[in-house]
């Protein structure tokens, strides 16, 4: 990007991201102390284009950044300008020092190189997750008549590698480039977008449409890897591991989870089934039964224990926040 200054951010310097939709900047307020590291990233999508995808993308992007100035919660990562920049959507937000869940998980590498959390520290990590997709779904906005209405809003991309984890403990939902809302036109909405392998059987198989409940059944994938130290659903292809989604029942003996309490196996049991009317009403219920489980009783010691975690990571090299 020729321009270097974004309102009252100036780009630093760019660092590698996983997505072909948008380039990463660290950036600097003005009032920032140029001694101190940068405090911000920029999120650069581009609008460019005419034809169907480019329309579909640009109203995405577009999406992405109003949703992320509405929302306003300590488990979500802040947004704190949005600005079109030489045909380019431009995000400002807060830089997280730290690493994403699926860094901290093993996922990307090996399949041997998985790993399991202890327990407490899935359920604390869970909690602050359901906590944060409470509030997505919860939200409300005023319409043009100053009514308040439900935001309607759904994340539709839960998944490990867009949950940050900060070396303060932290835990802090990321990316609504895939959500939706009231704000985003139907034609806008892709059927398929997200990662395939925590898409619910309902999405996967066209049965039903997103709903909070595939959001739920996407954090119970993400508790069951934590918990279980391997991949939930992962074949060799998109198609295989749809078919391993319709499939899956979790009341099978391979796929139970040893070990925890009824009150985590009662959330696993309940959130990866095949059926959305079988599951939580919503993420409060989820909330609920976290707080409930004997795991949770050492919910701030996880936090300092996963603080320290990342802390590690970070020093051998595995800054994947910085690839974001």
């Amino acid at each position: 990007m020729a321009q270097r200054r974004i309102g009252s951010y100036r780009l630093v310097r760019p660092f590698p991201v996983a997505s072909p939709s948008s380039r990463l900047f660290m950036a600097r307020h003005e009032d920032d102390d140029e001694r101190l590291p940068p405090r911000f990233v920029a999120k650069i999508g581009d609008l460019g284009g005419e034809d169907d995808a480019a329309r579909v993308r640009r109203a995405c992007l577009q999406h992405e950044a109003r949703l992320s100035r509405a929302f306003n919660h300590a488990g979500i990562v802040a947004a704190h300008h949005d600005e079109v920049v030489d045909g380019a959507q431009v995000l400002i937000l807060d830089y997280v020092e730290g690493i994403d869940l699926a860094a901290l998980l093993g996922h990307g590498g090996d399949a041997g190189q998985a790993v399991a959390l202890p327990k407490e520290l899935a359920v604390y990590i869970m909690g602050q997750l359901a906590d944060a997709l409470h509030y997505v779904h919860g939200a409300e906005v005023t319409n043009d008549d100053g009514d308040v209405v439900p935001l309607g809003a759904l994340h539709r991309d839960l998944c490990p590698a867009n949950v940050l984890l900060s070396v303060e403990g932290d835990v802090l939902l990321a990316d609504f480039g895939s959500a939706t809302s009231i704000w985003l036109d139907d034609h806008a909405v892709t059927k398929r977008a997200g990662h395939v392998a925590y898409m619910a059987p309902e999405r996967v198989t066209g049965t039903g449409e997103a709903s909070q409940k595939s959001d739920l059944f996407a954090l119970a994938v993400i508790l069951w890897e934590m918990l279980r130290g391997q991949r939930c659903f992962e074949a060799q292809d998109e198609l295989k591991t749809m078919d391993a989604i319709s499939r899956f029942d979790i009341s099978h003996a391979s796929r139970r989870v040893t070990g925890i309490s009824s009150k985590l196996s009662e959330i696993l049991r309940k959130n990866l089934d095949r059926d959305p009317e079988r599951r939580y009403t919503g993420a409060y219920q989820m909330l609920q039964r976290l707080a409930q489980a004997p795991e949770a009783a050492k919910a701030e010691q996880s936090r300092t224990a996963l603080g320290e975690m990342v802390d590690a990571r970070l020093d051998h090299g595995f800054d994947a926040a910085g690839e974001r």
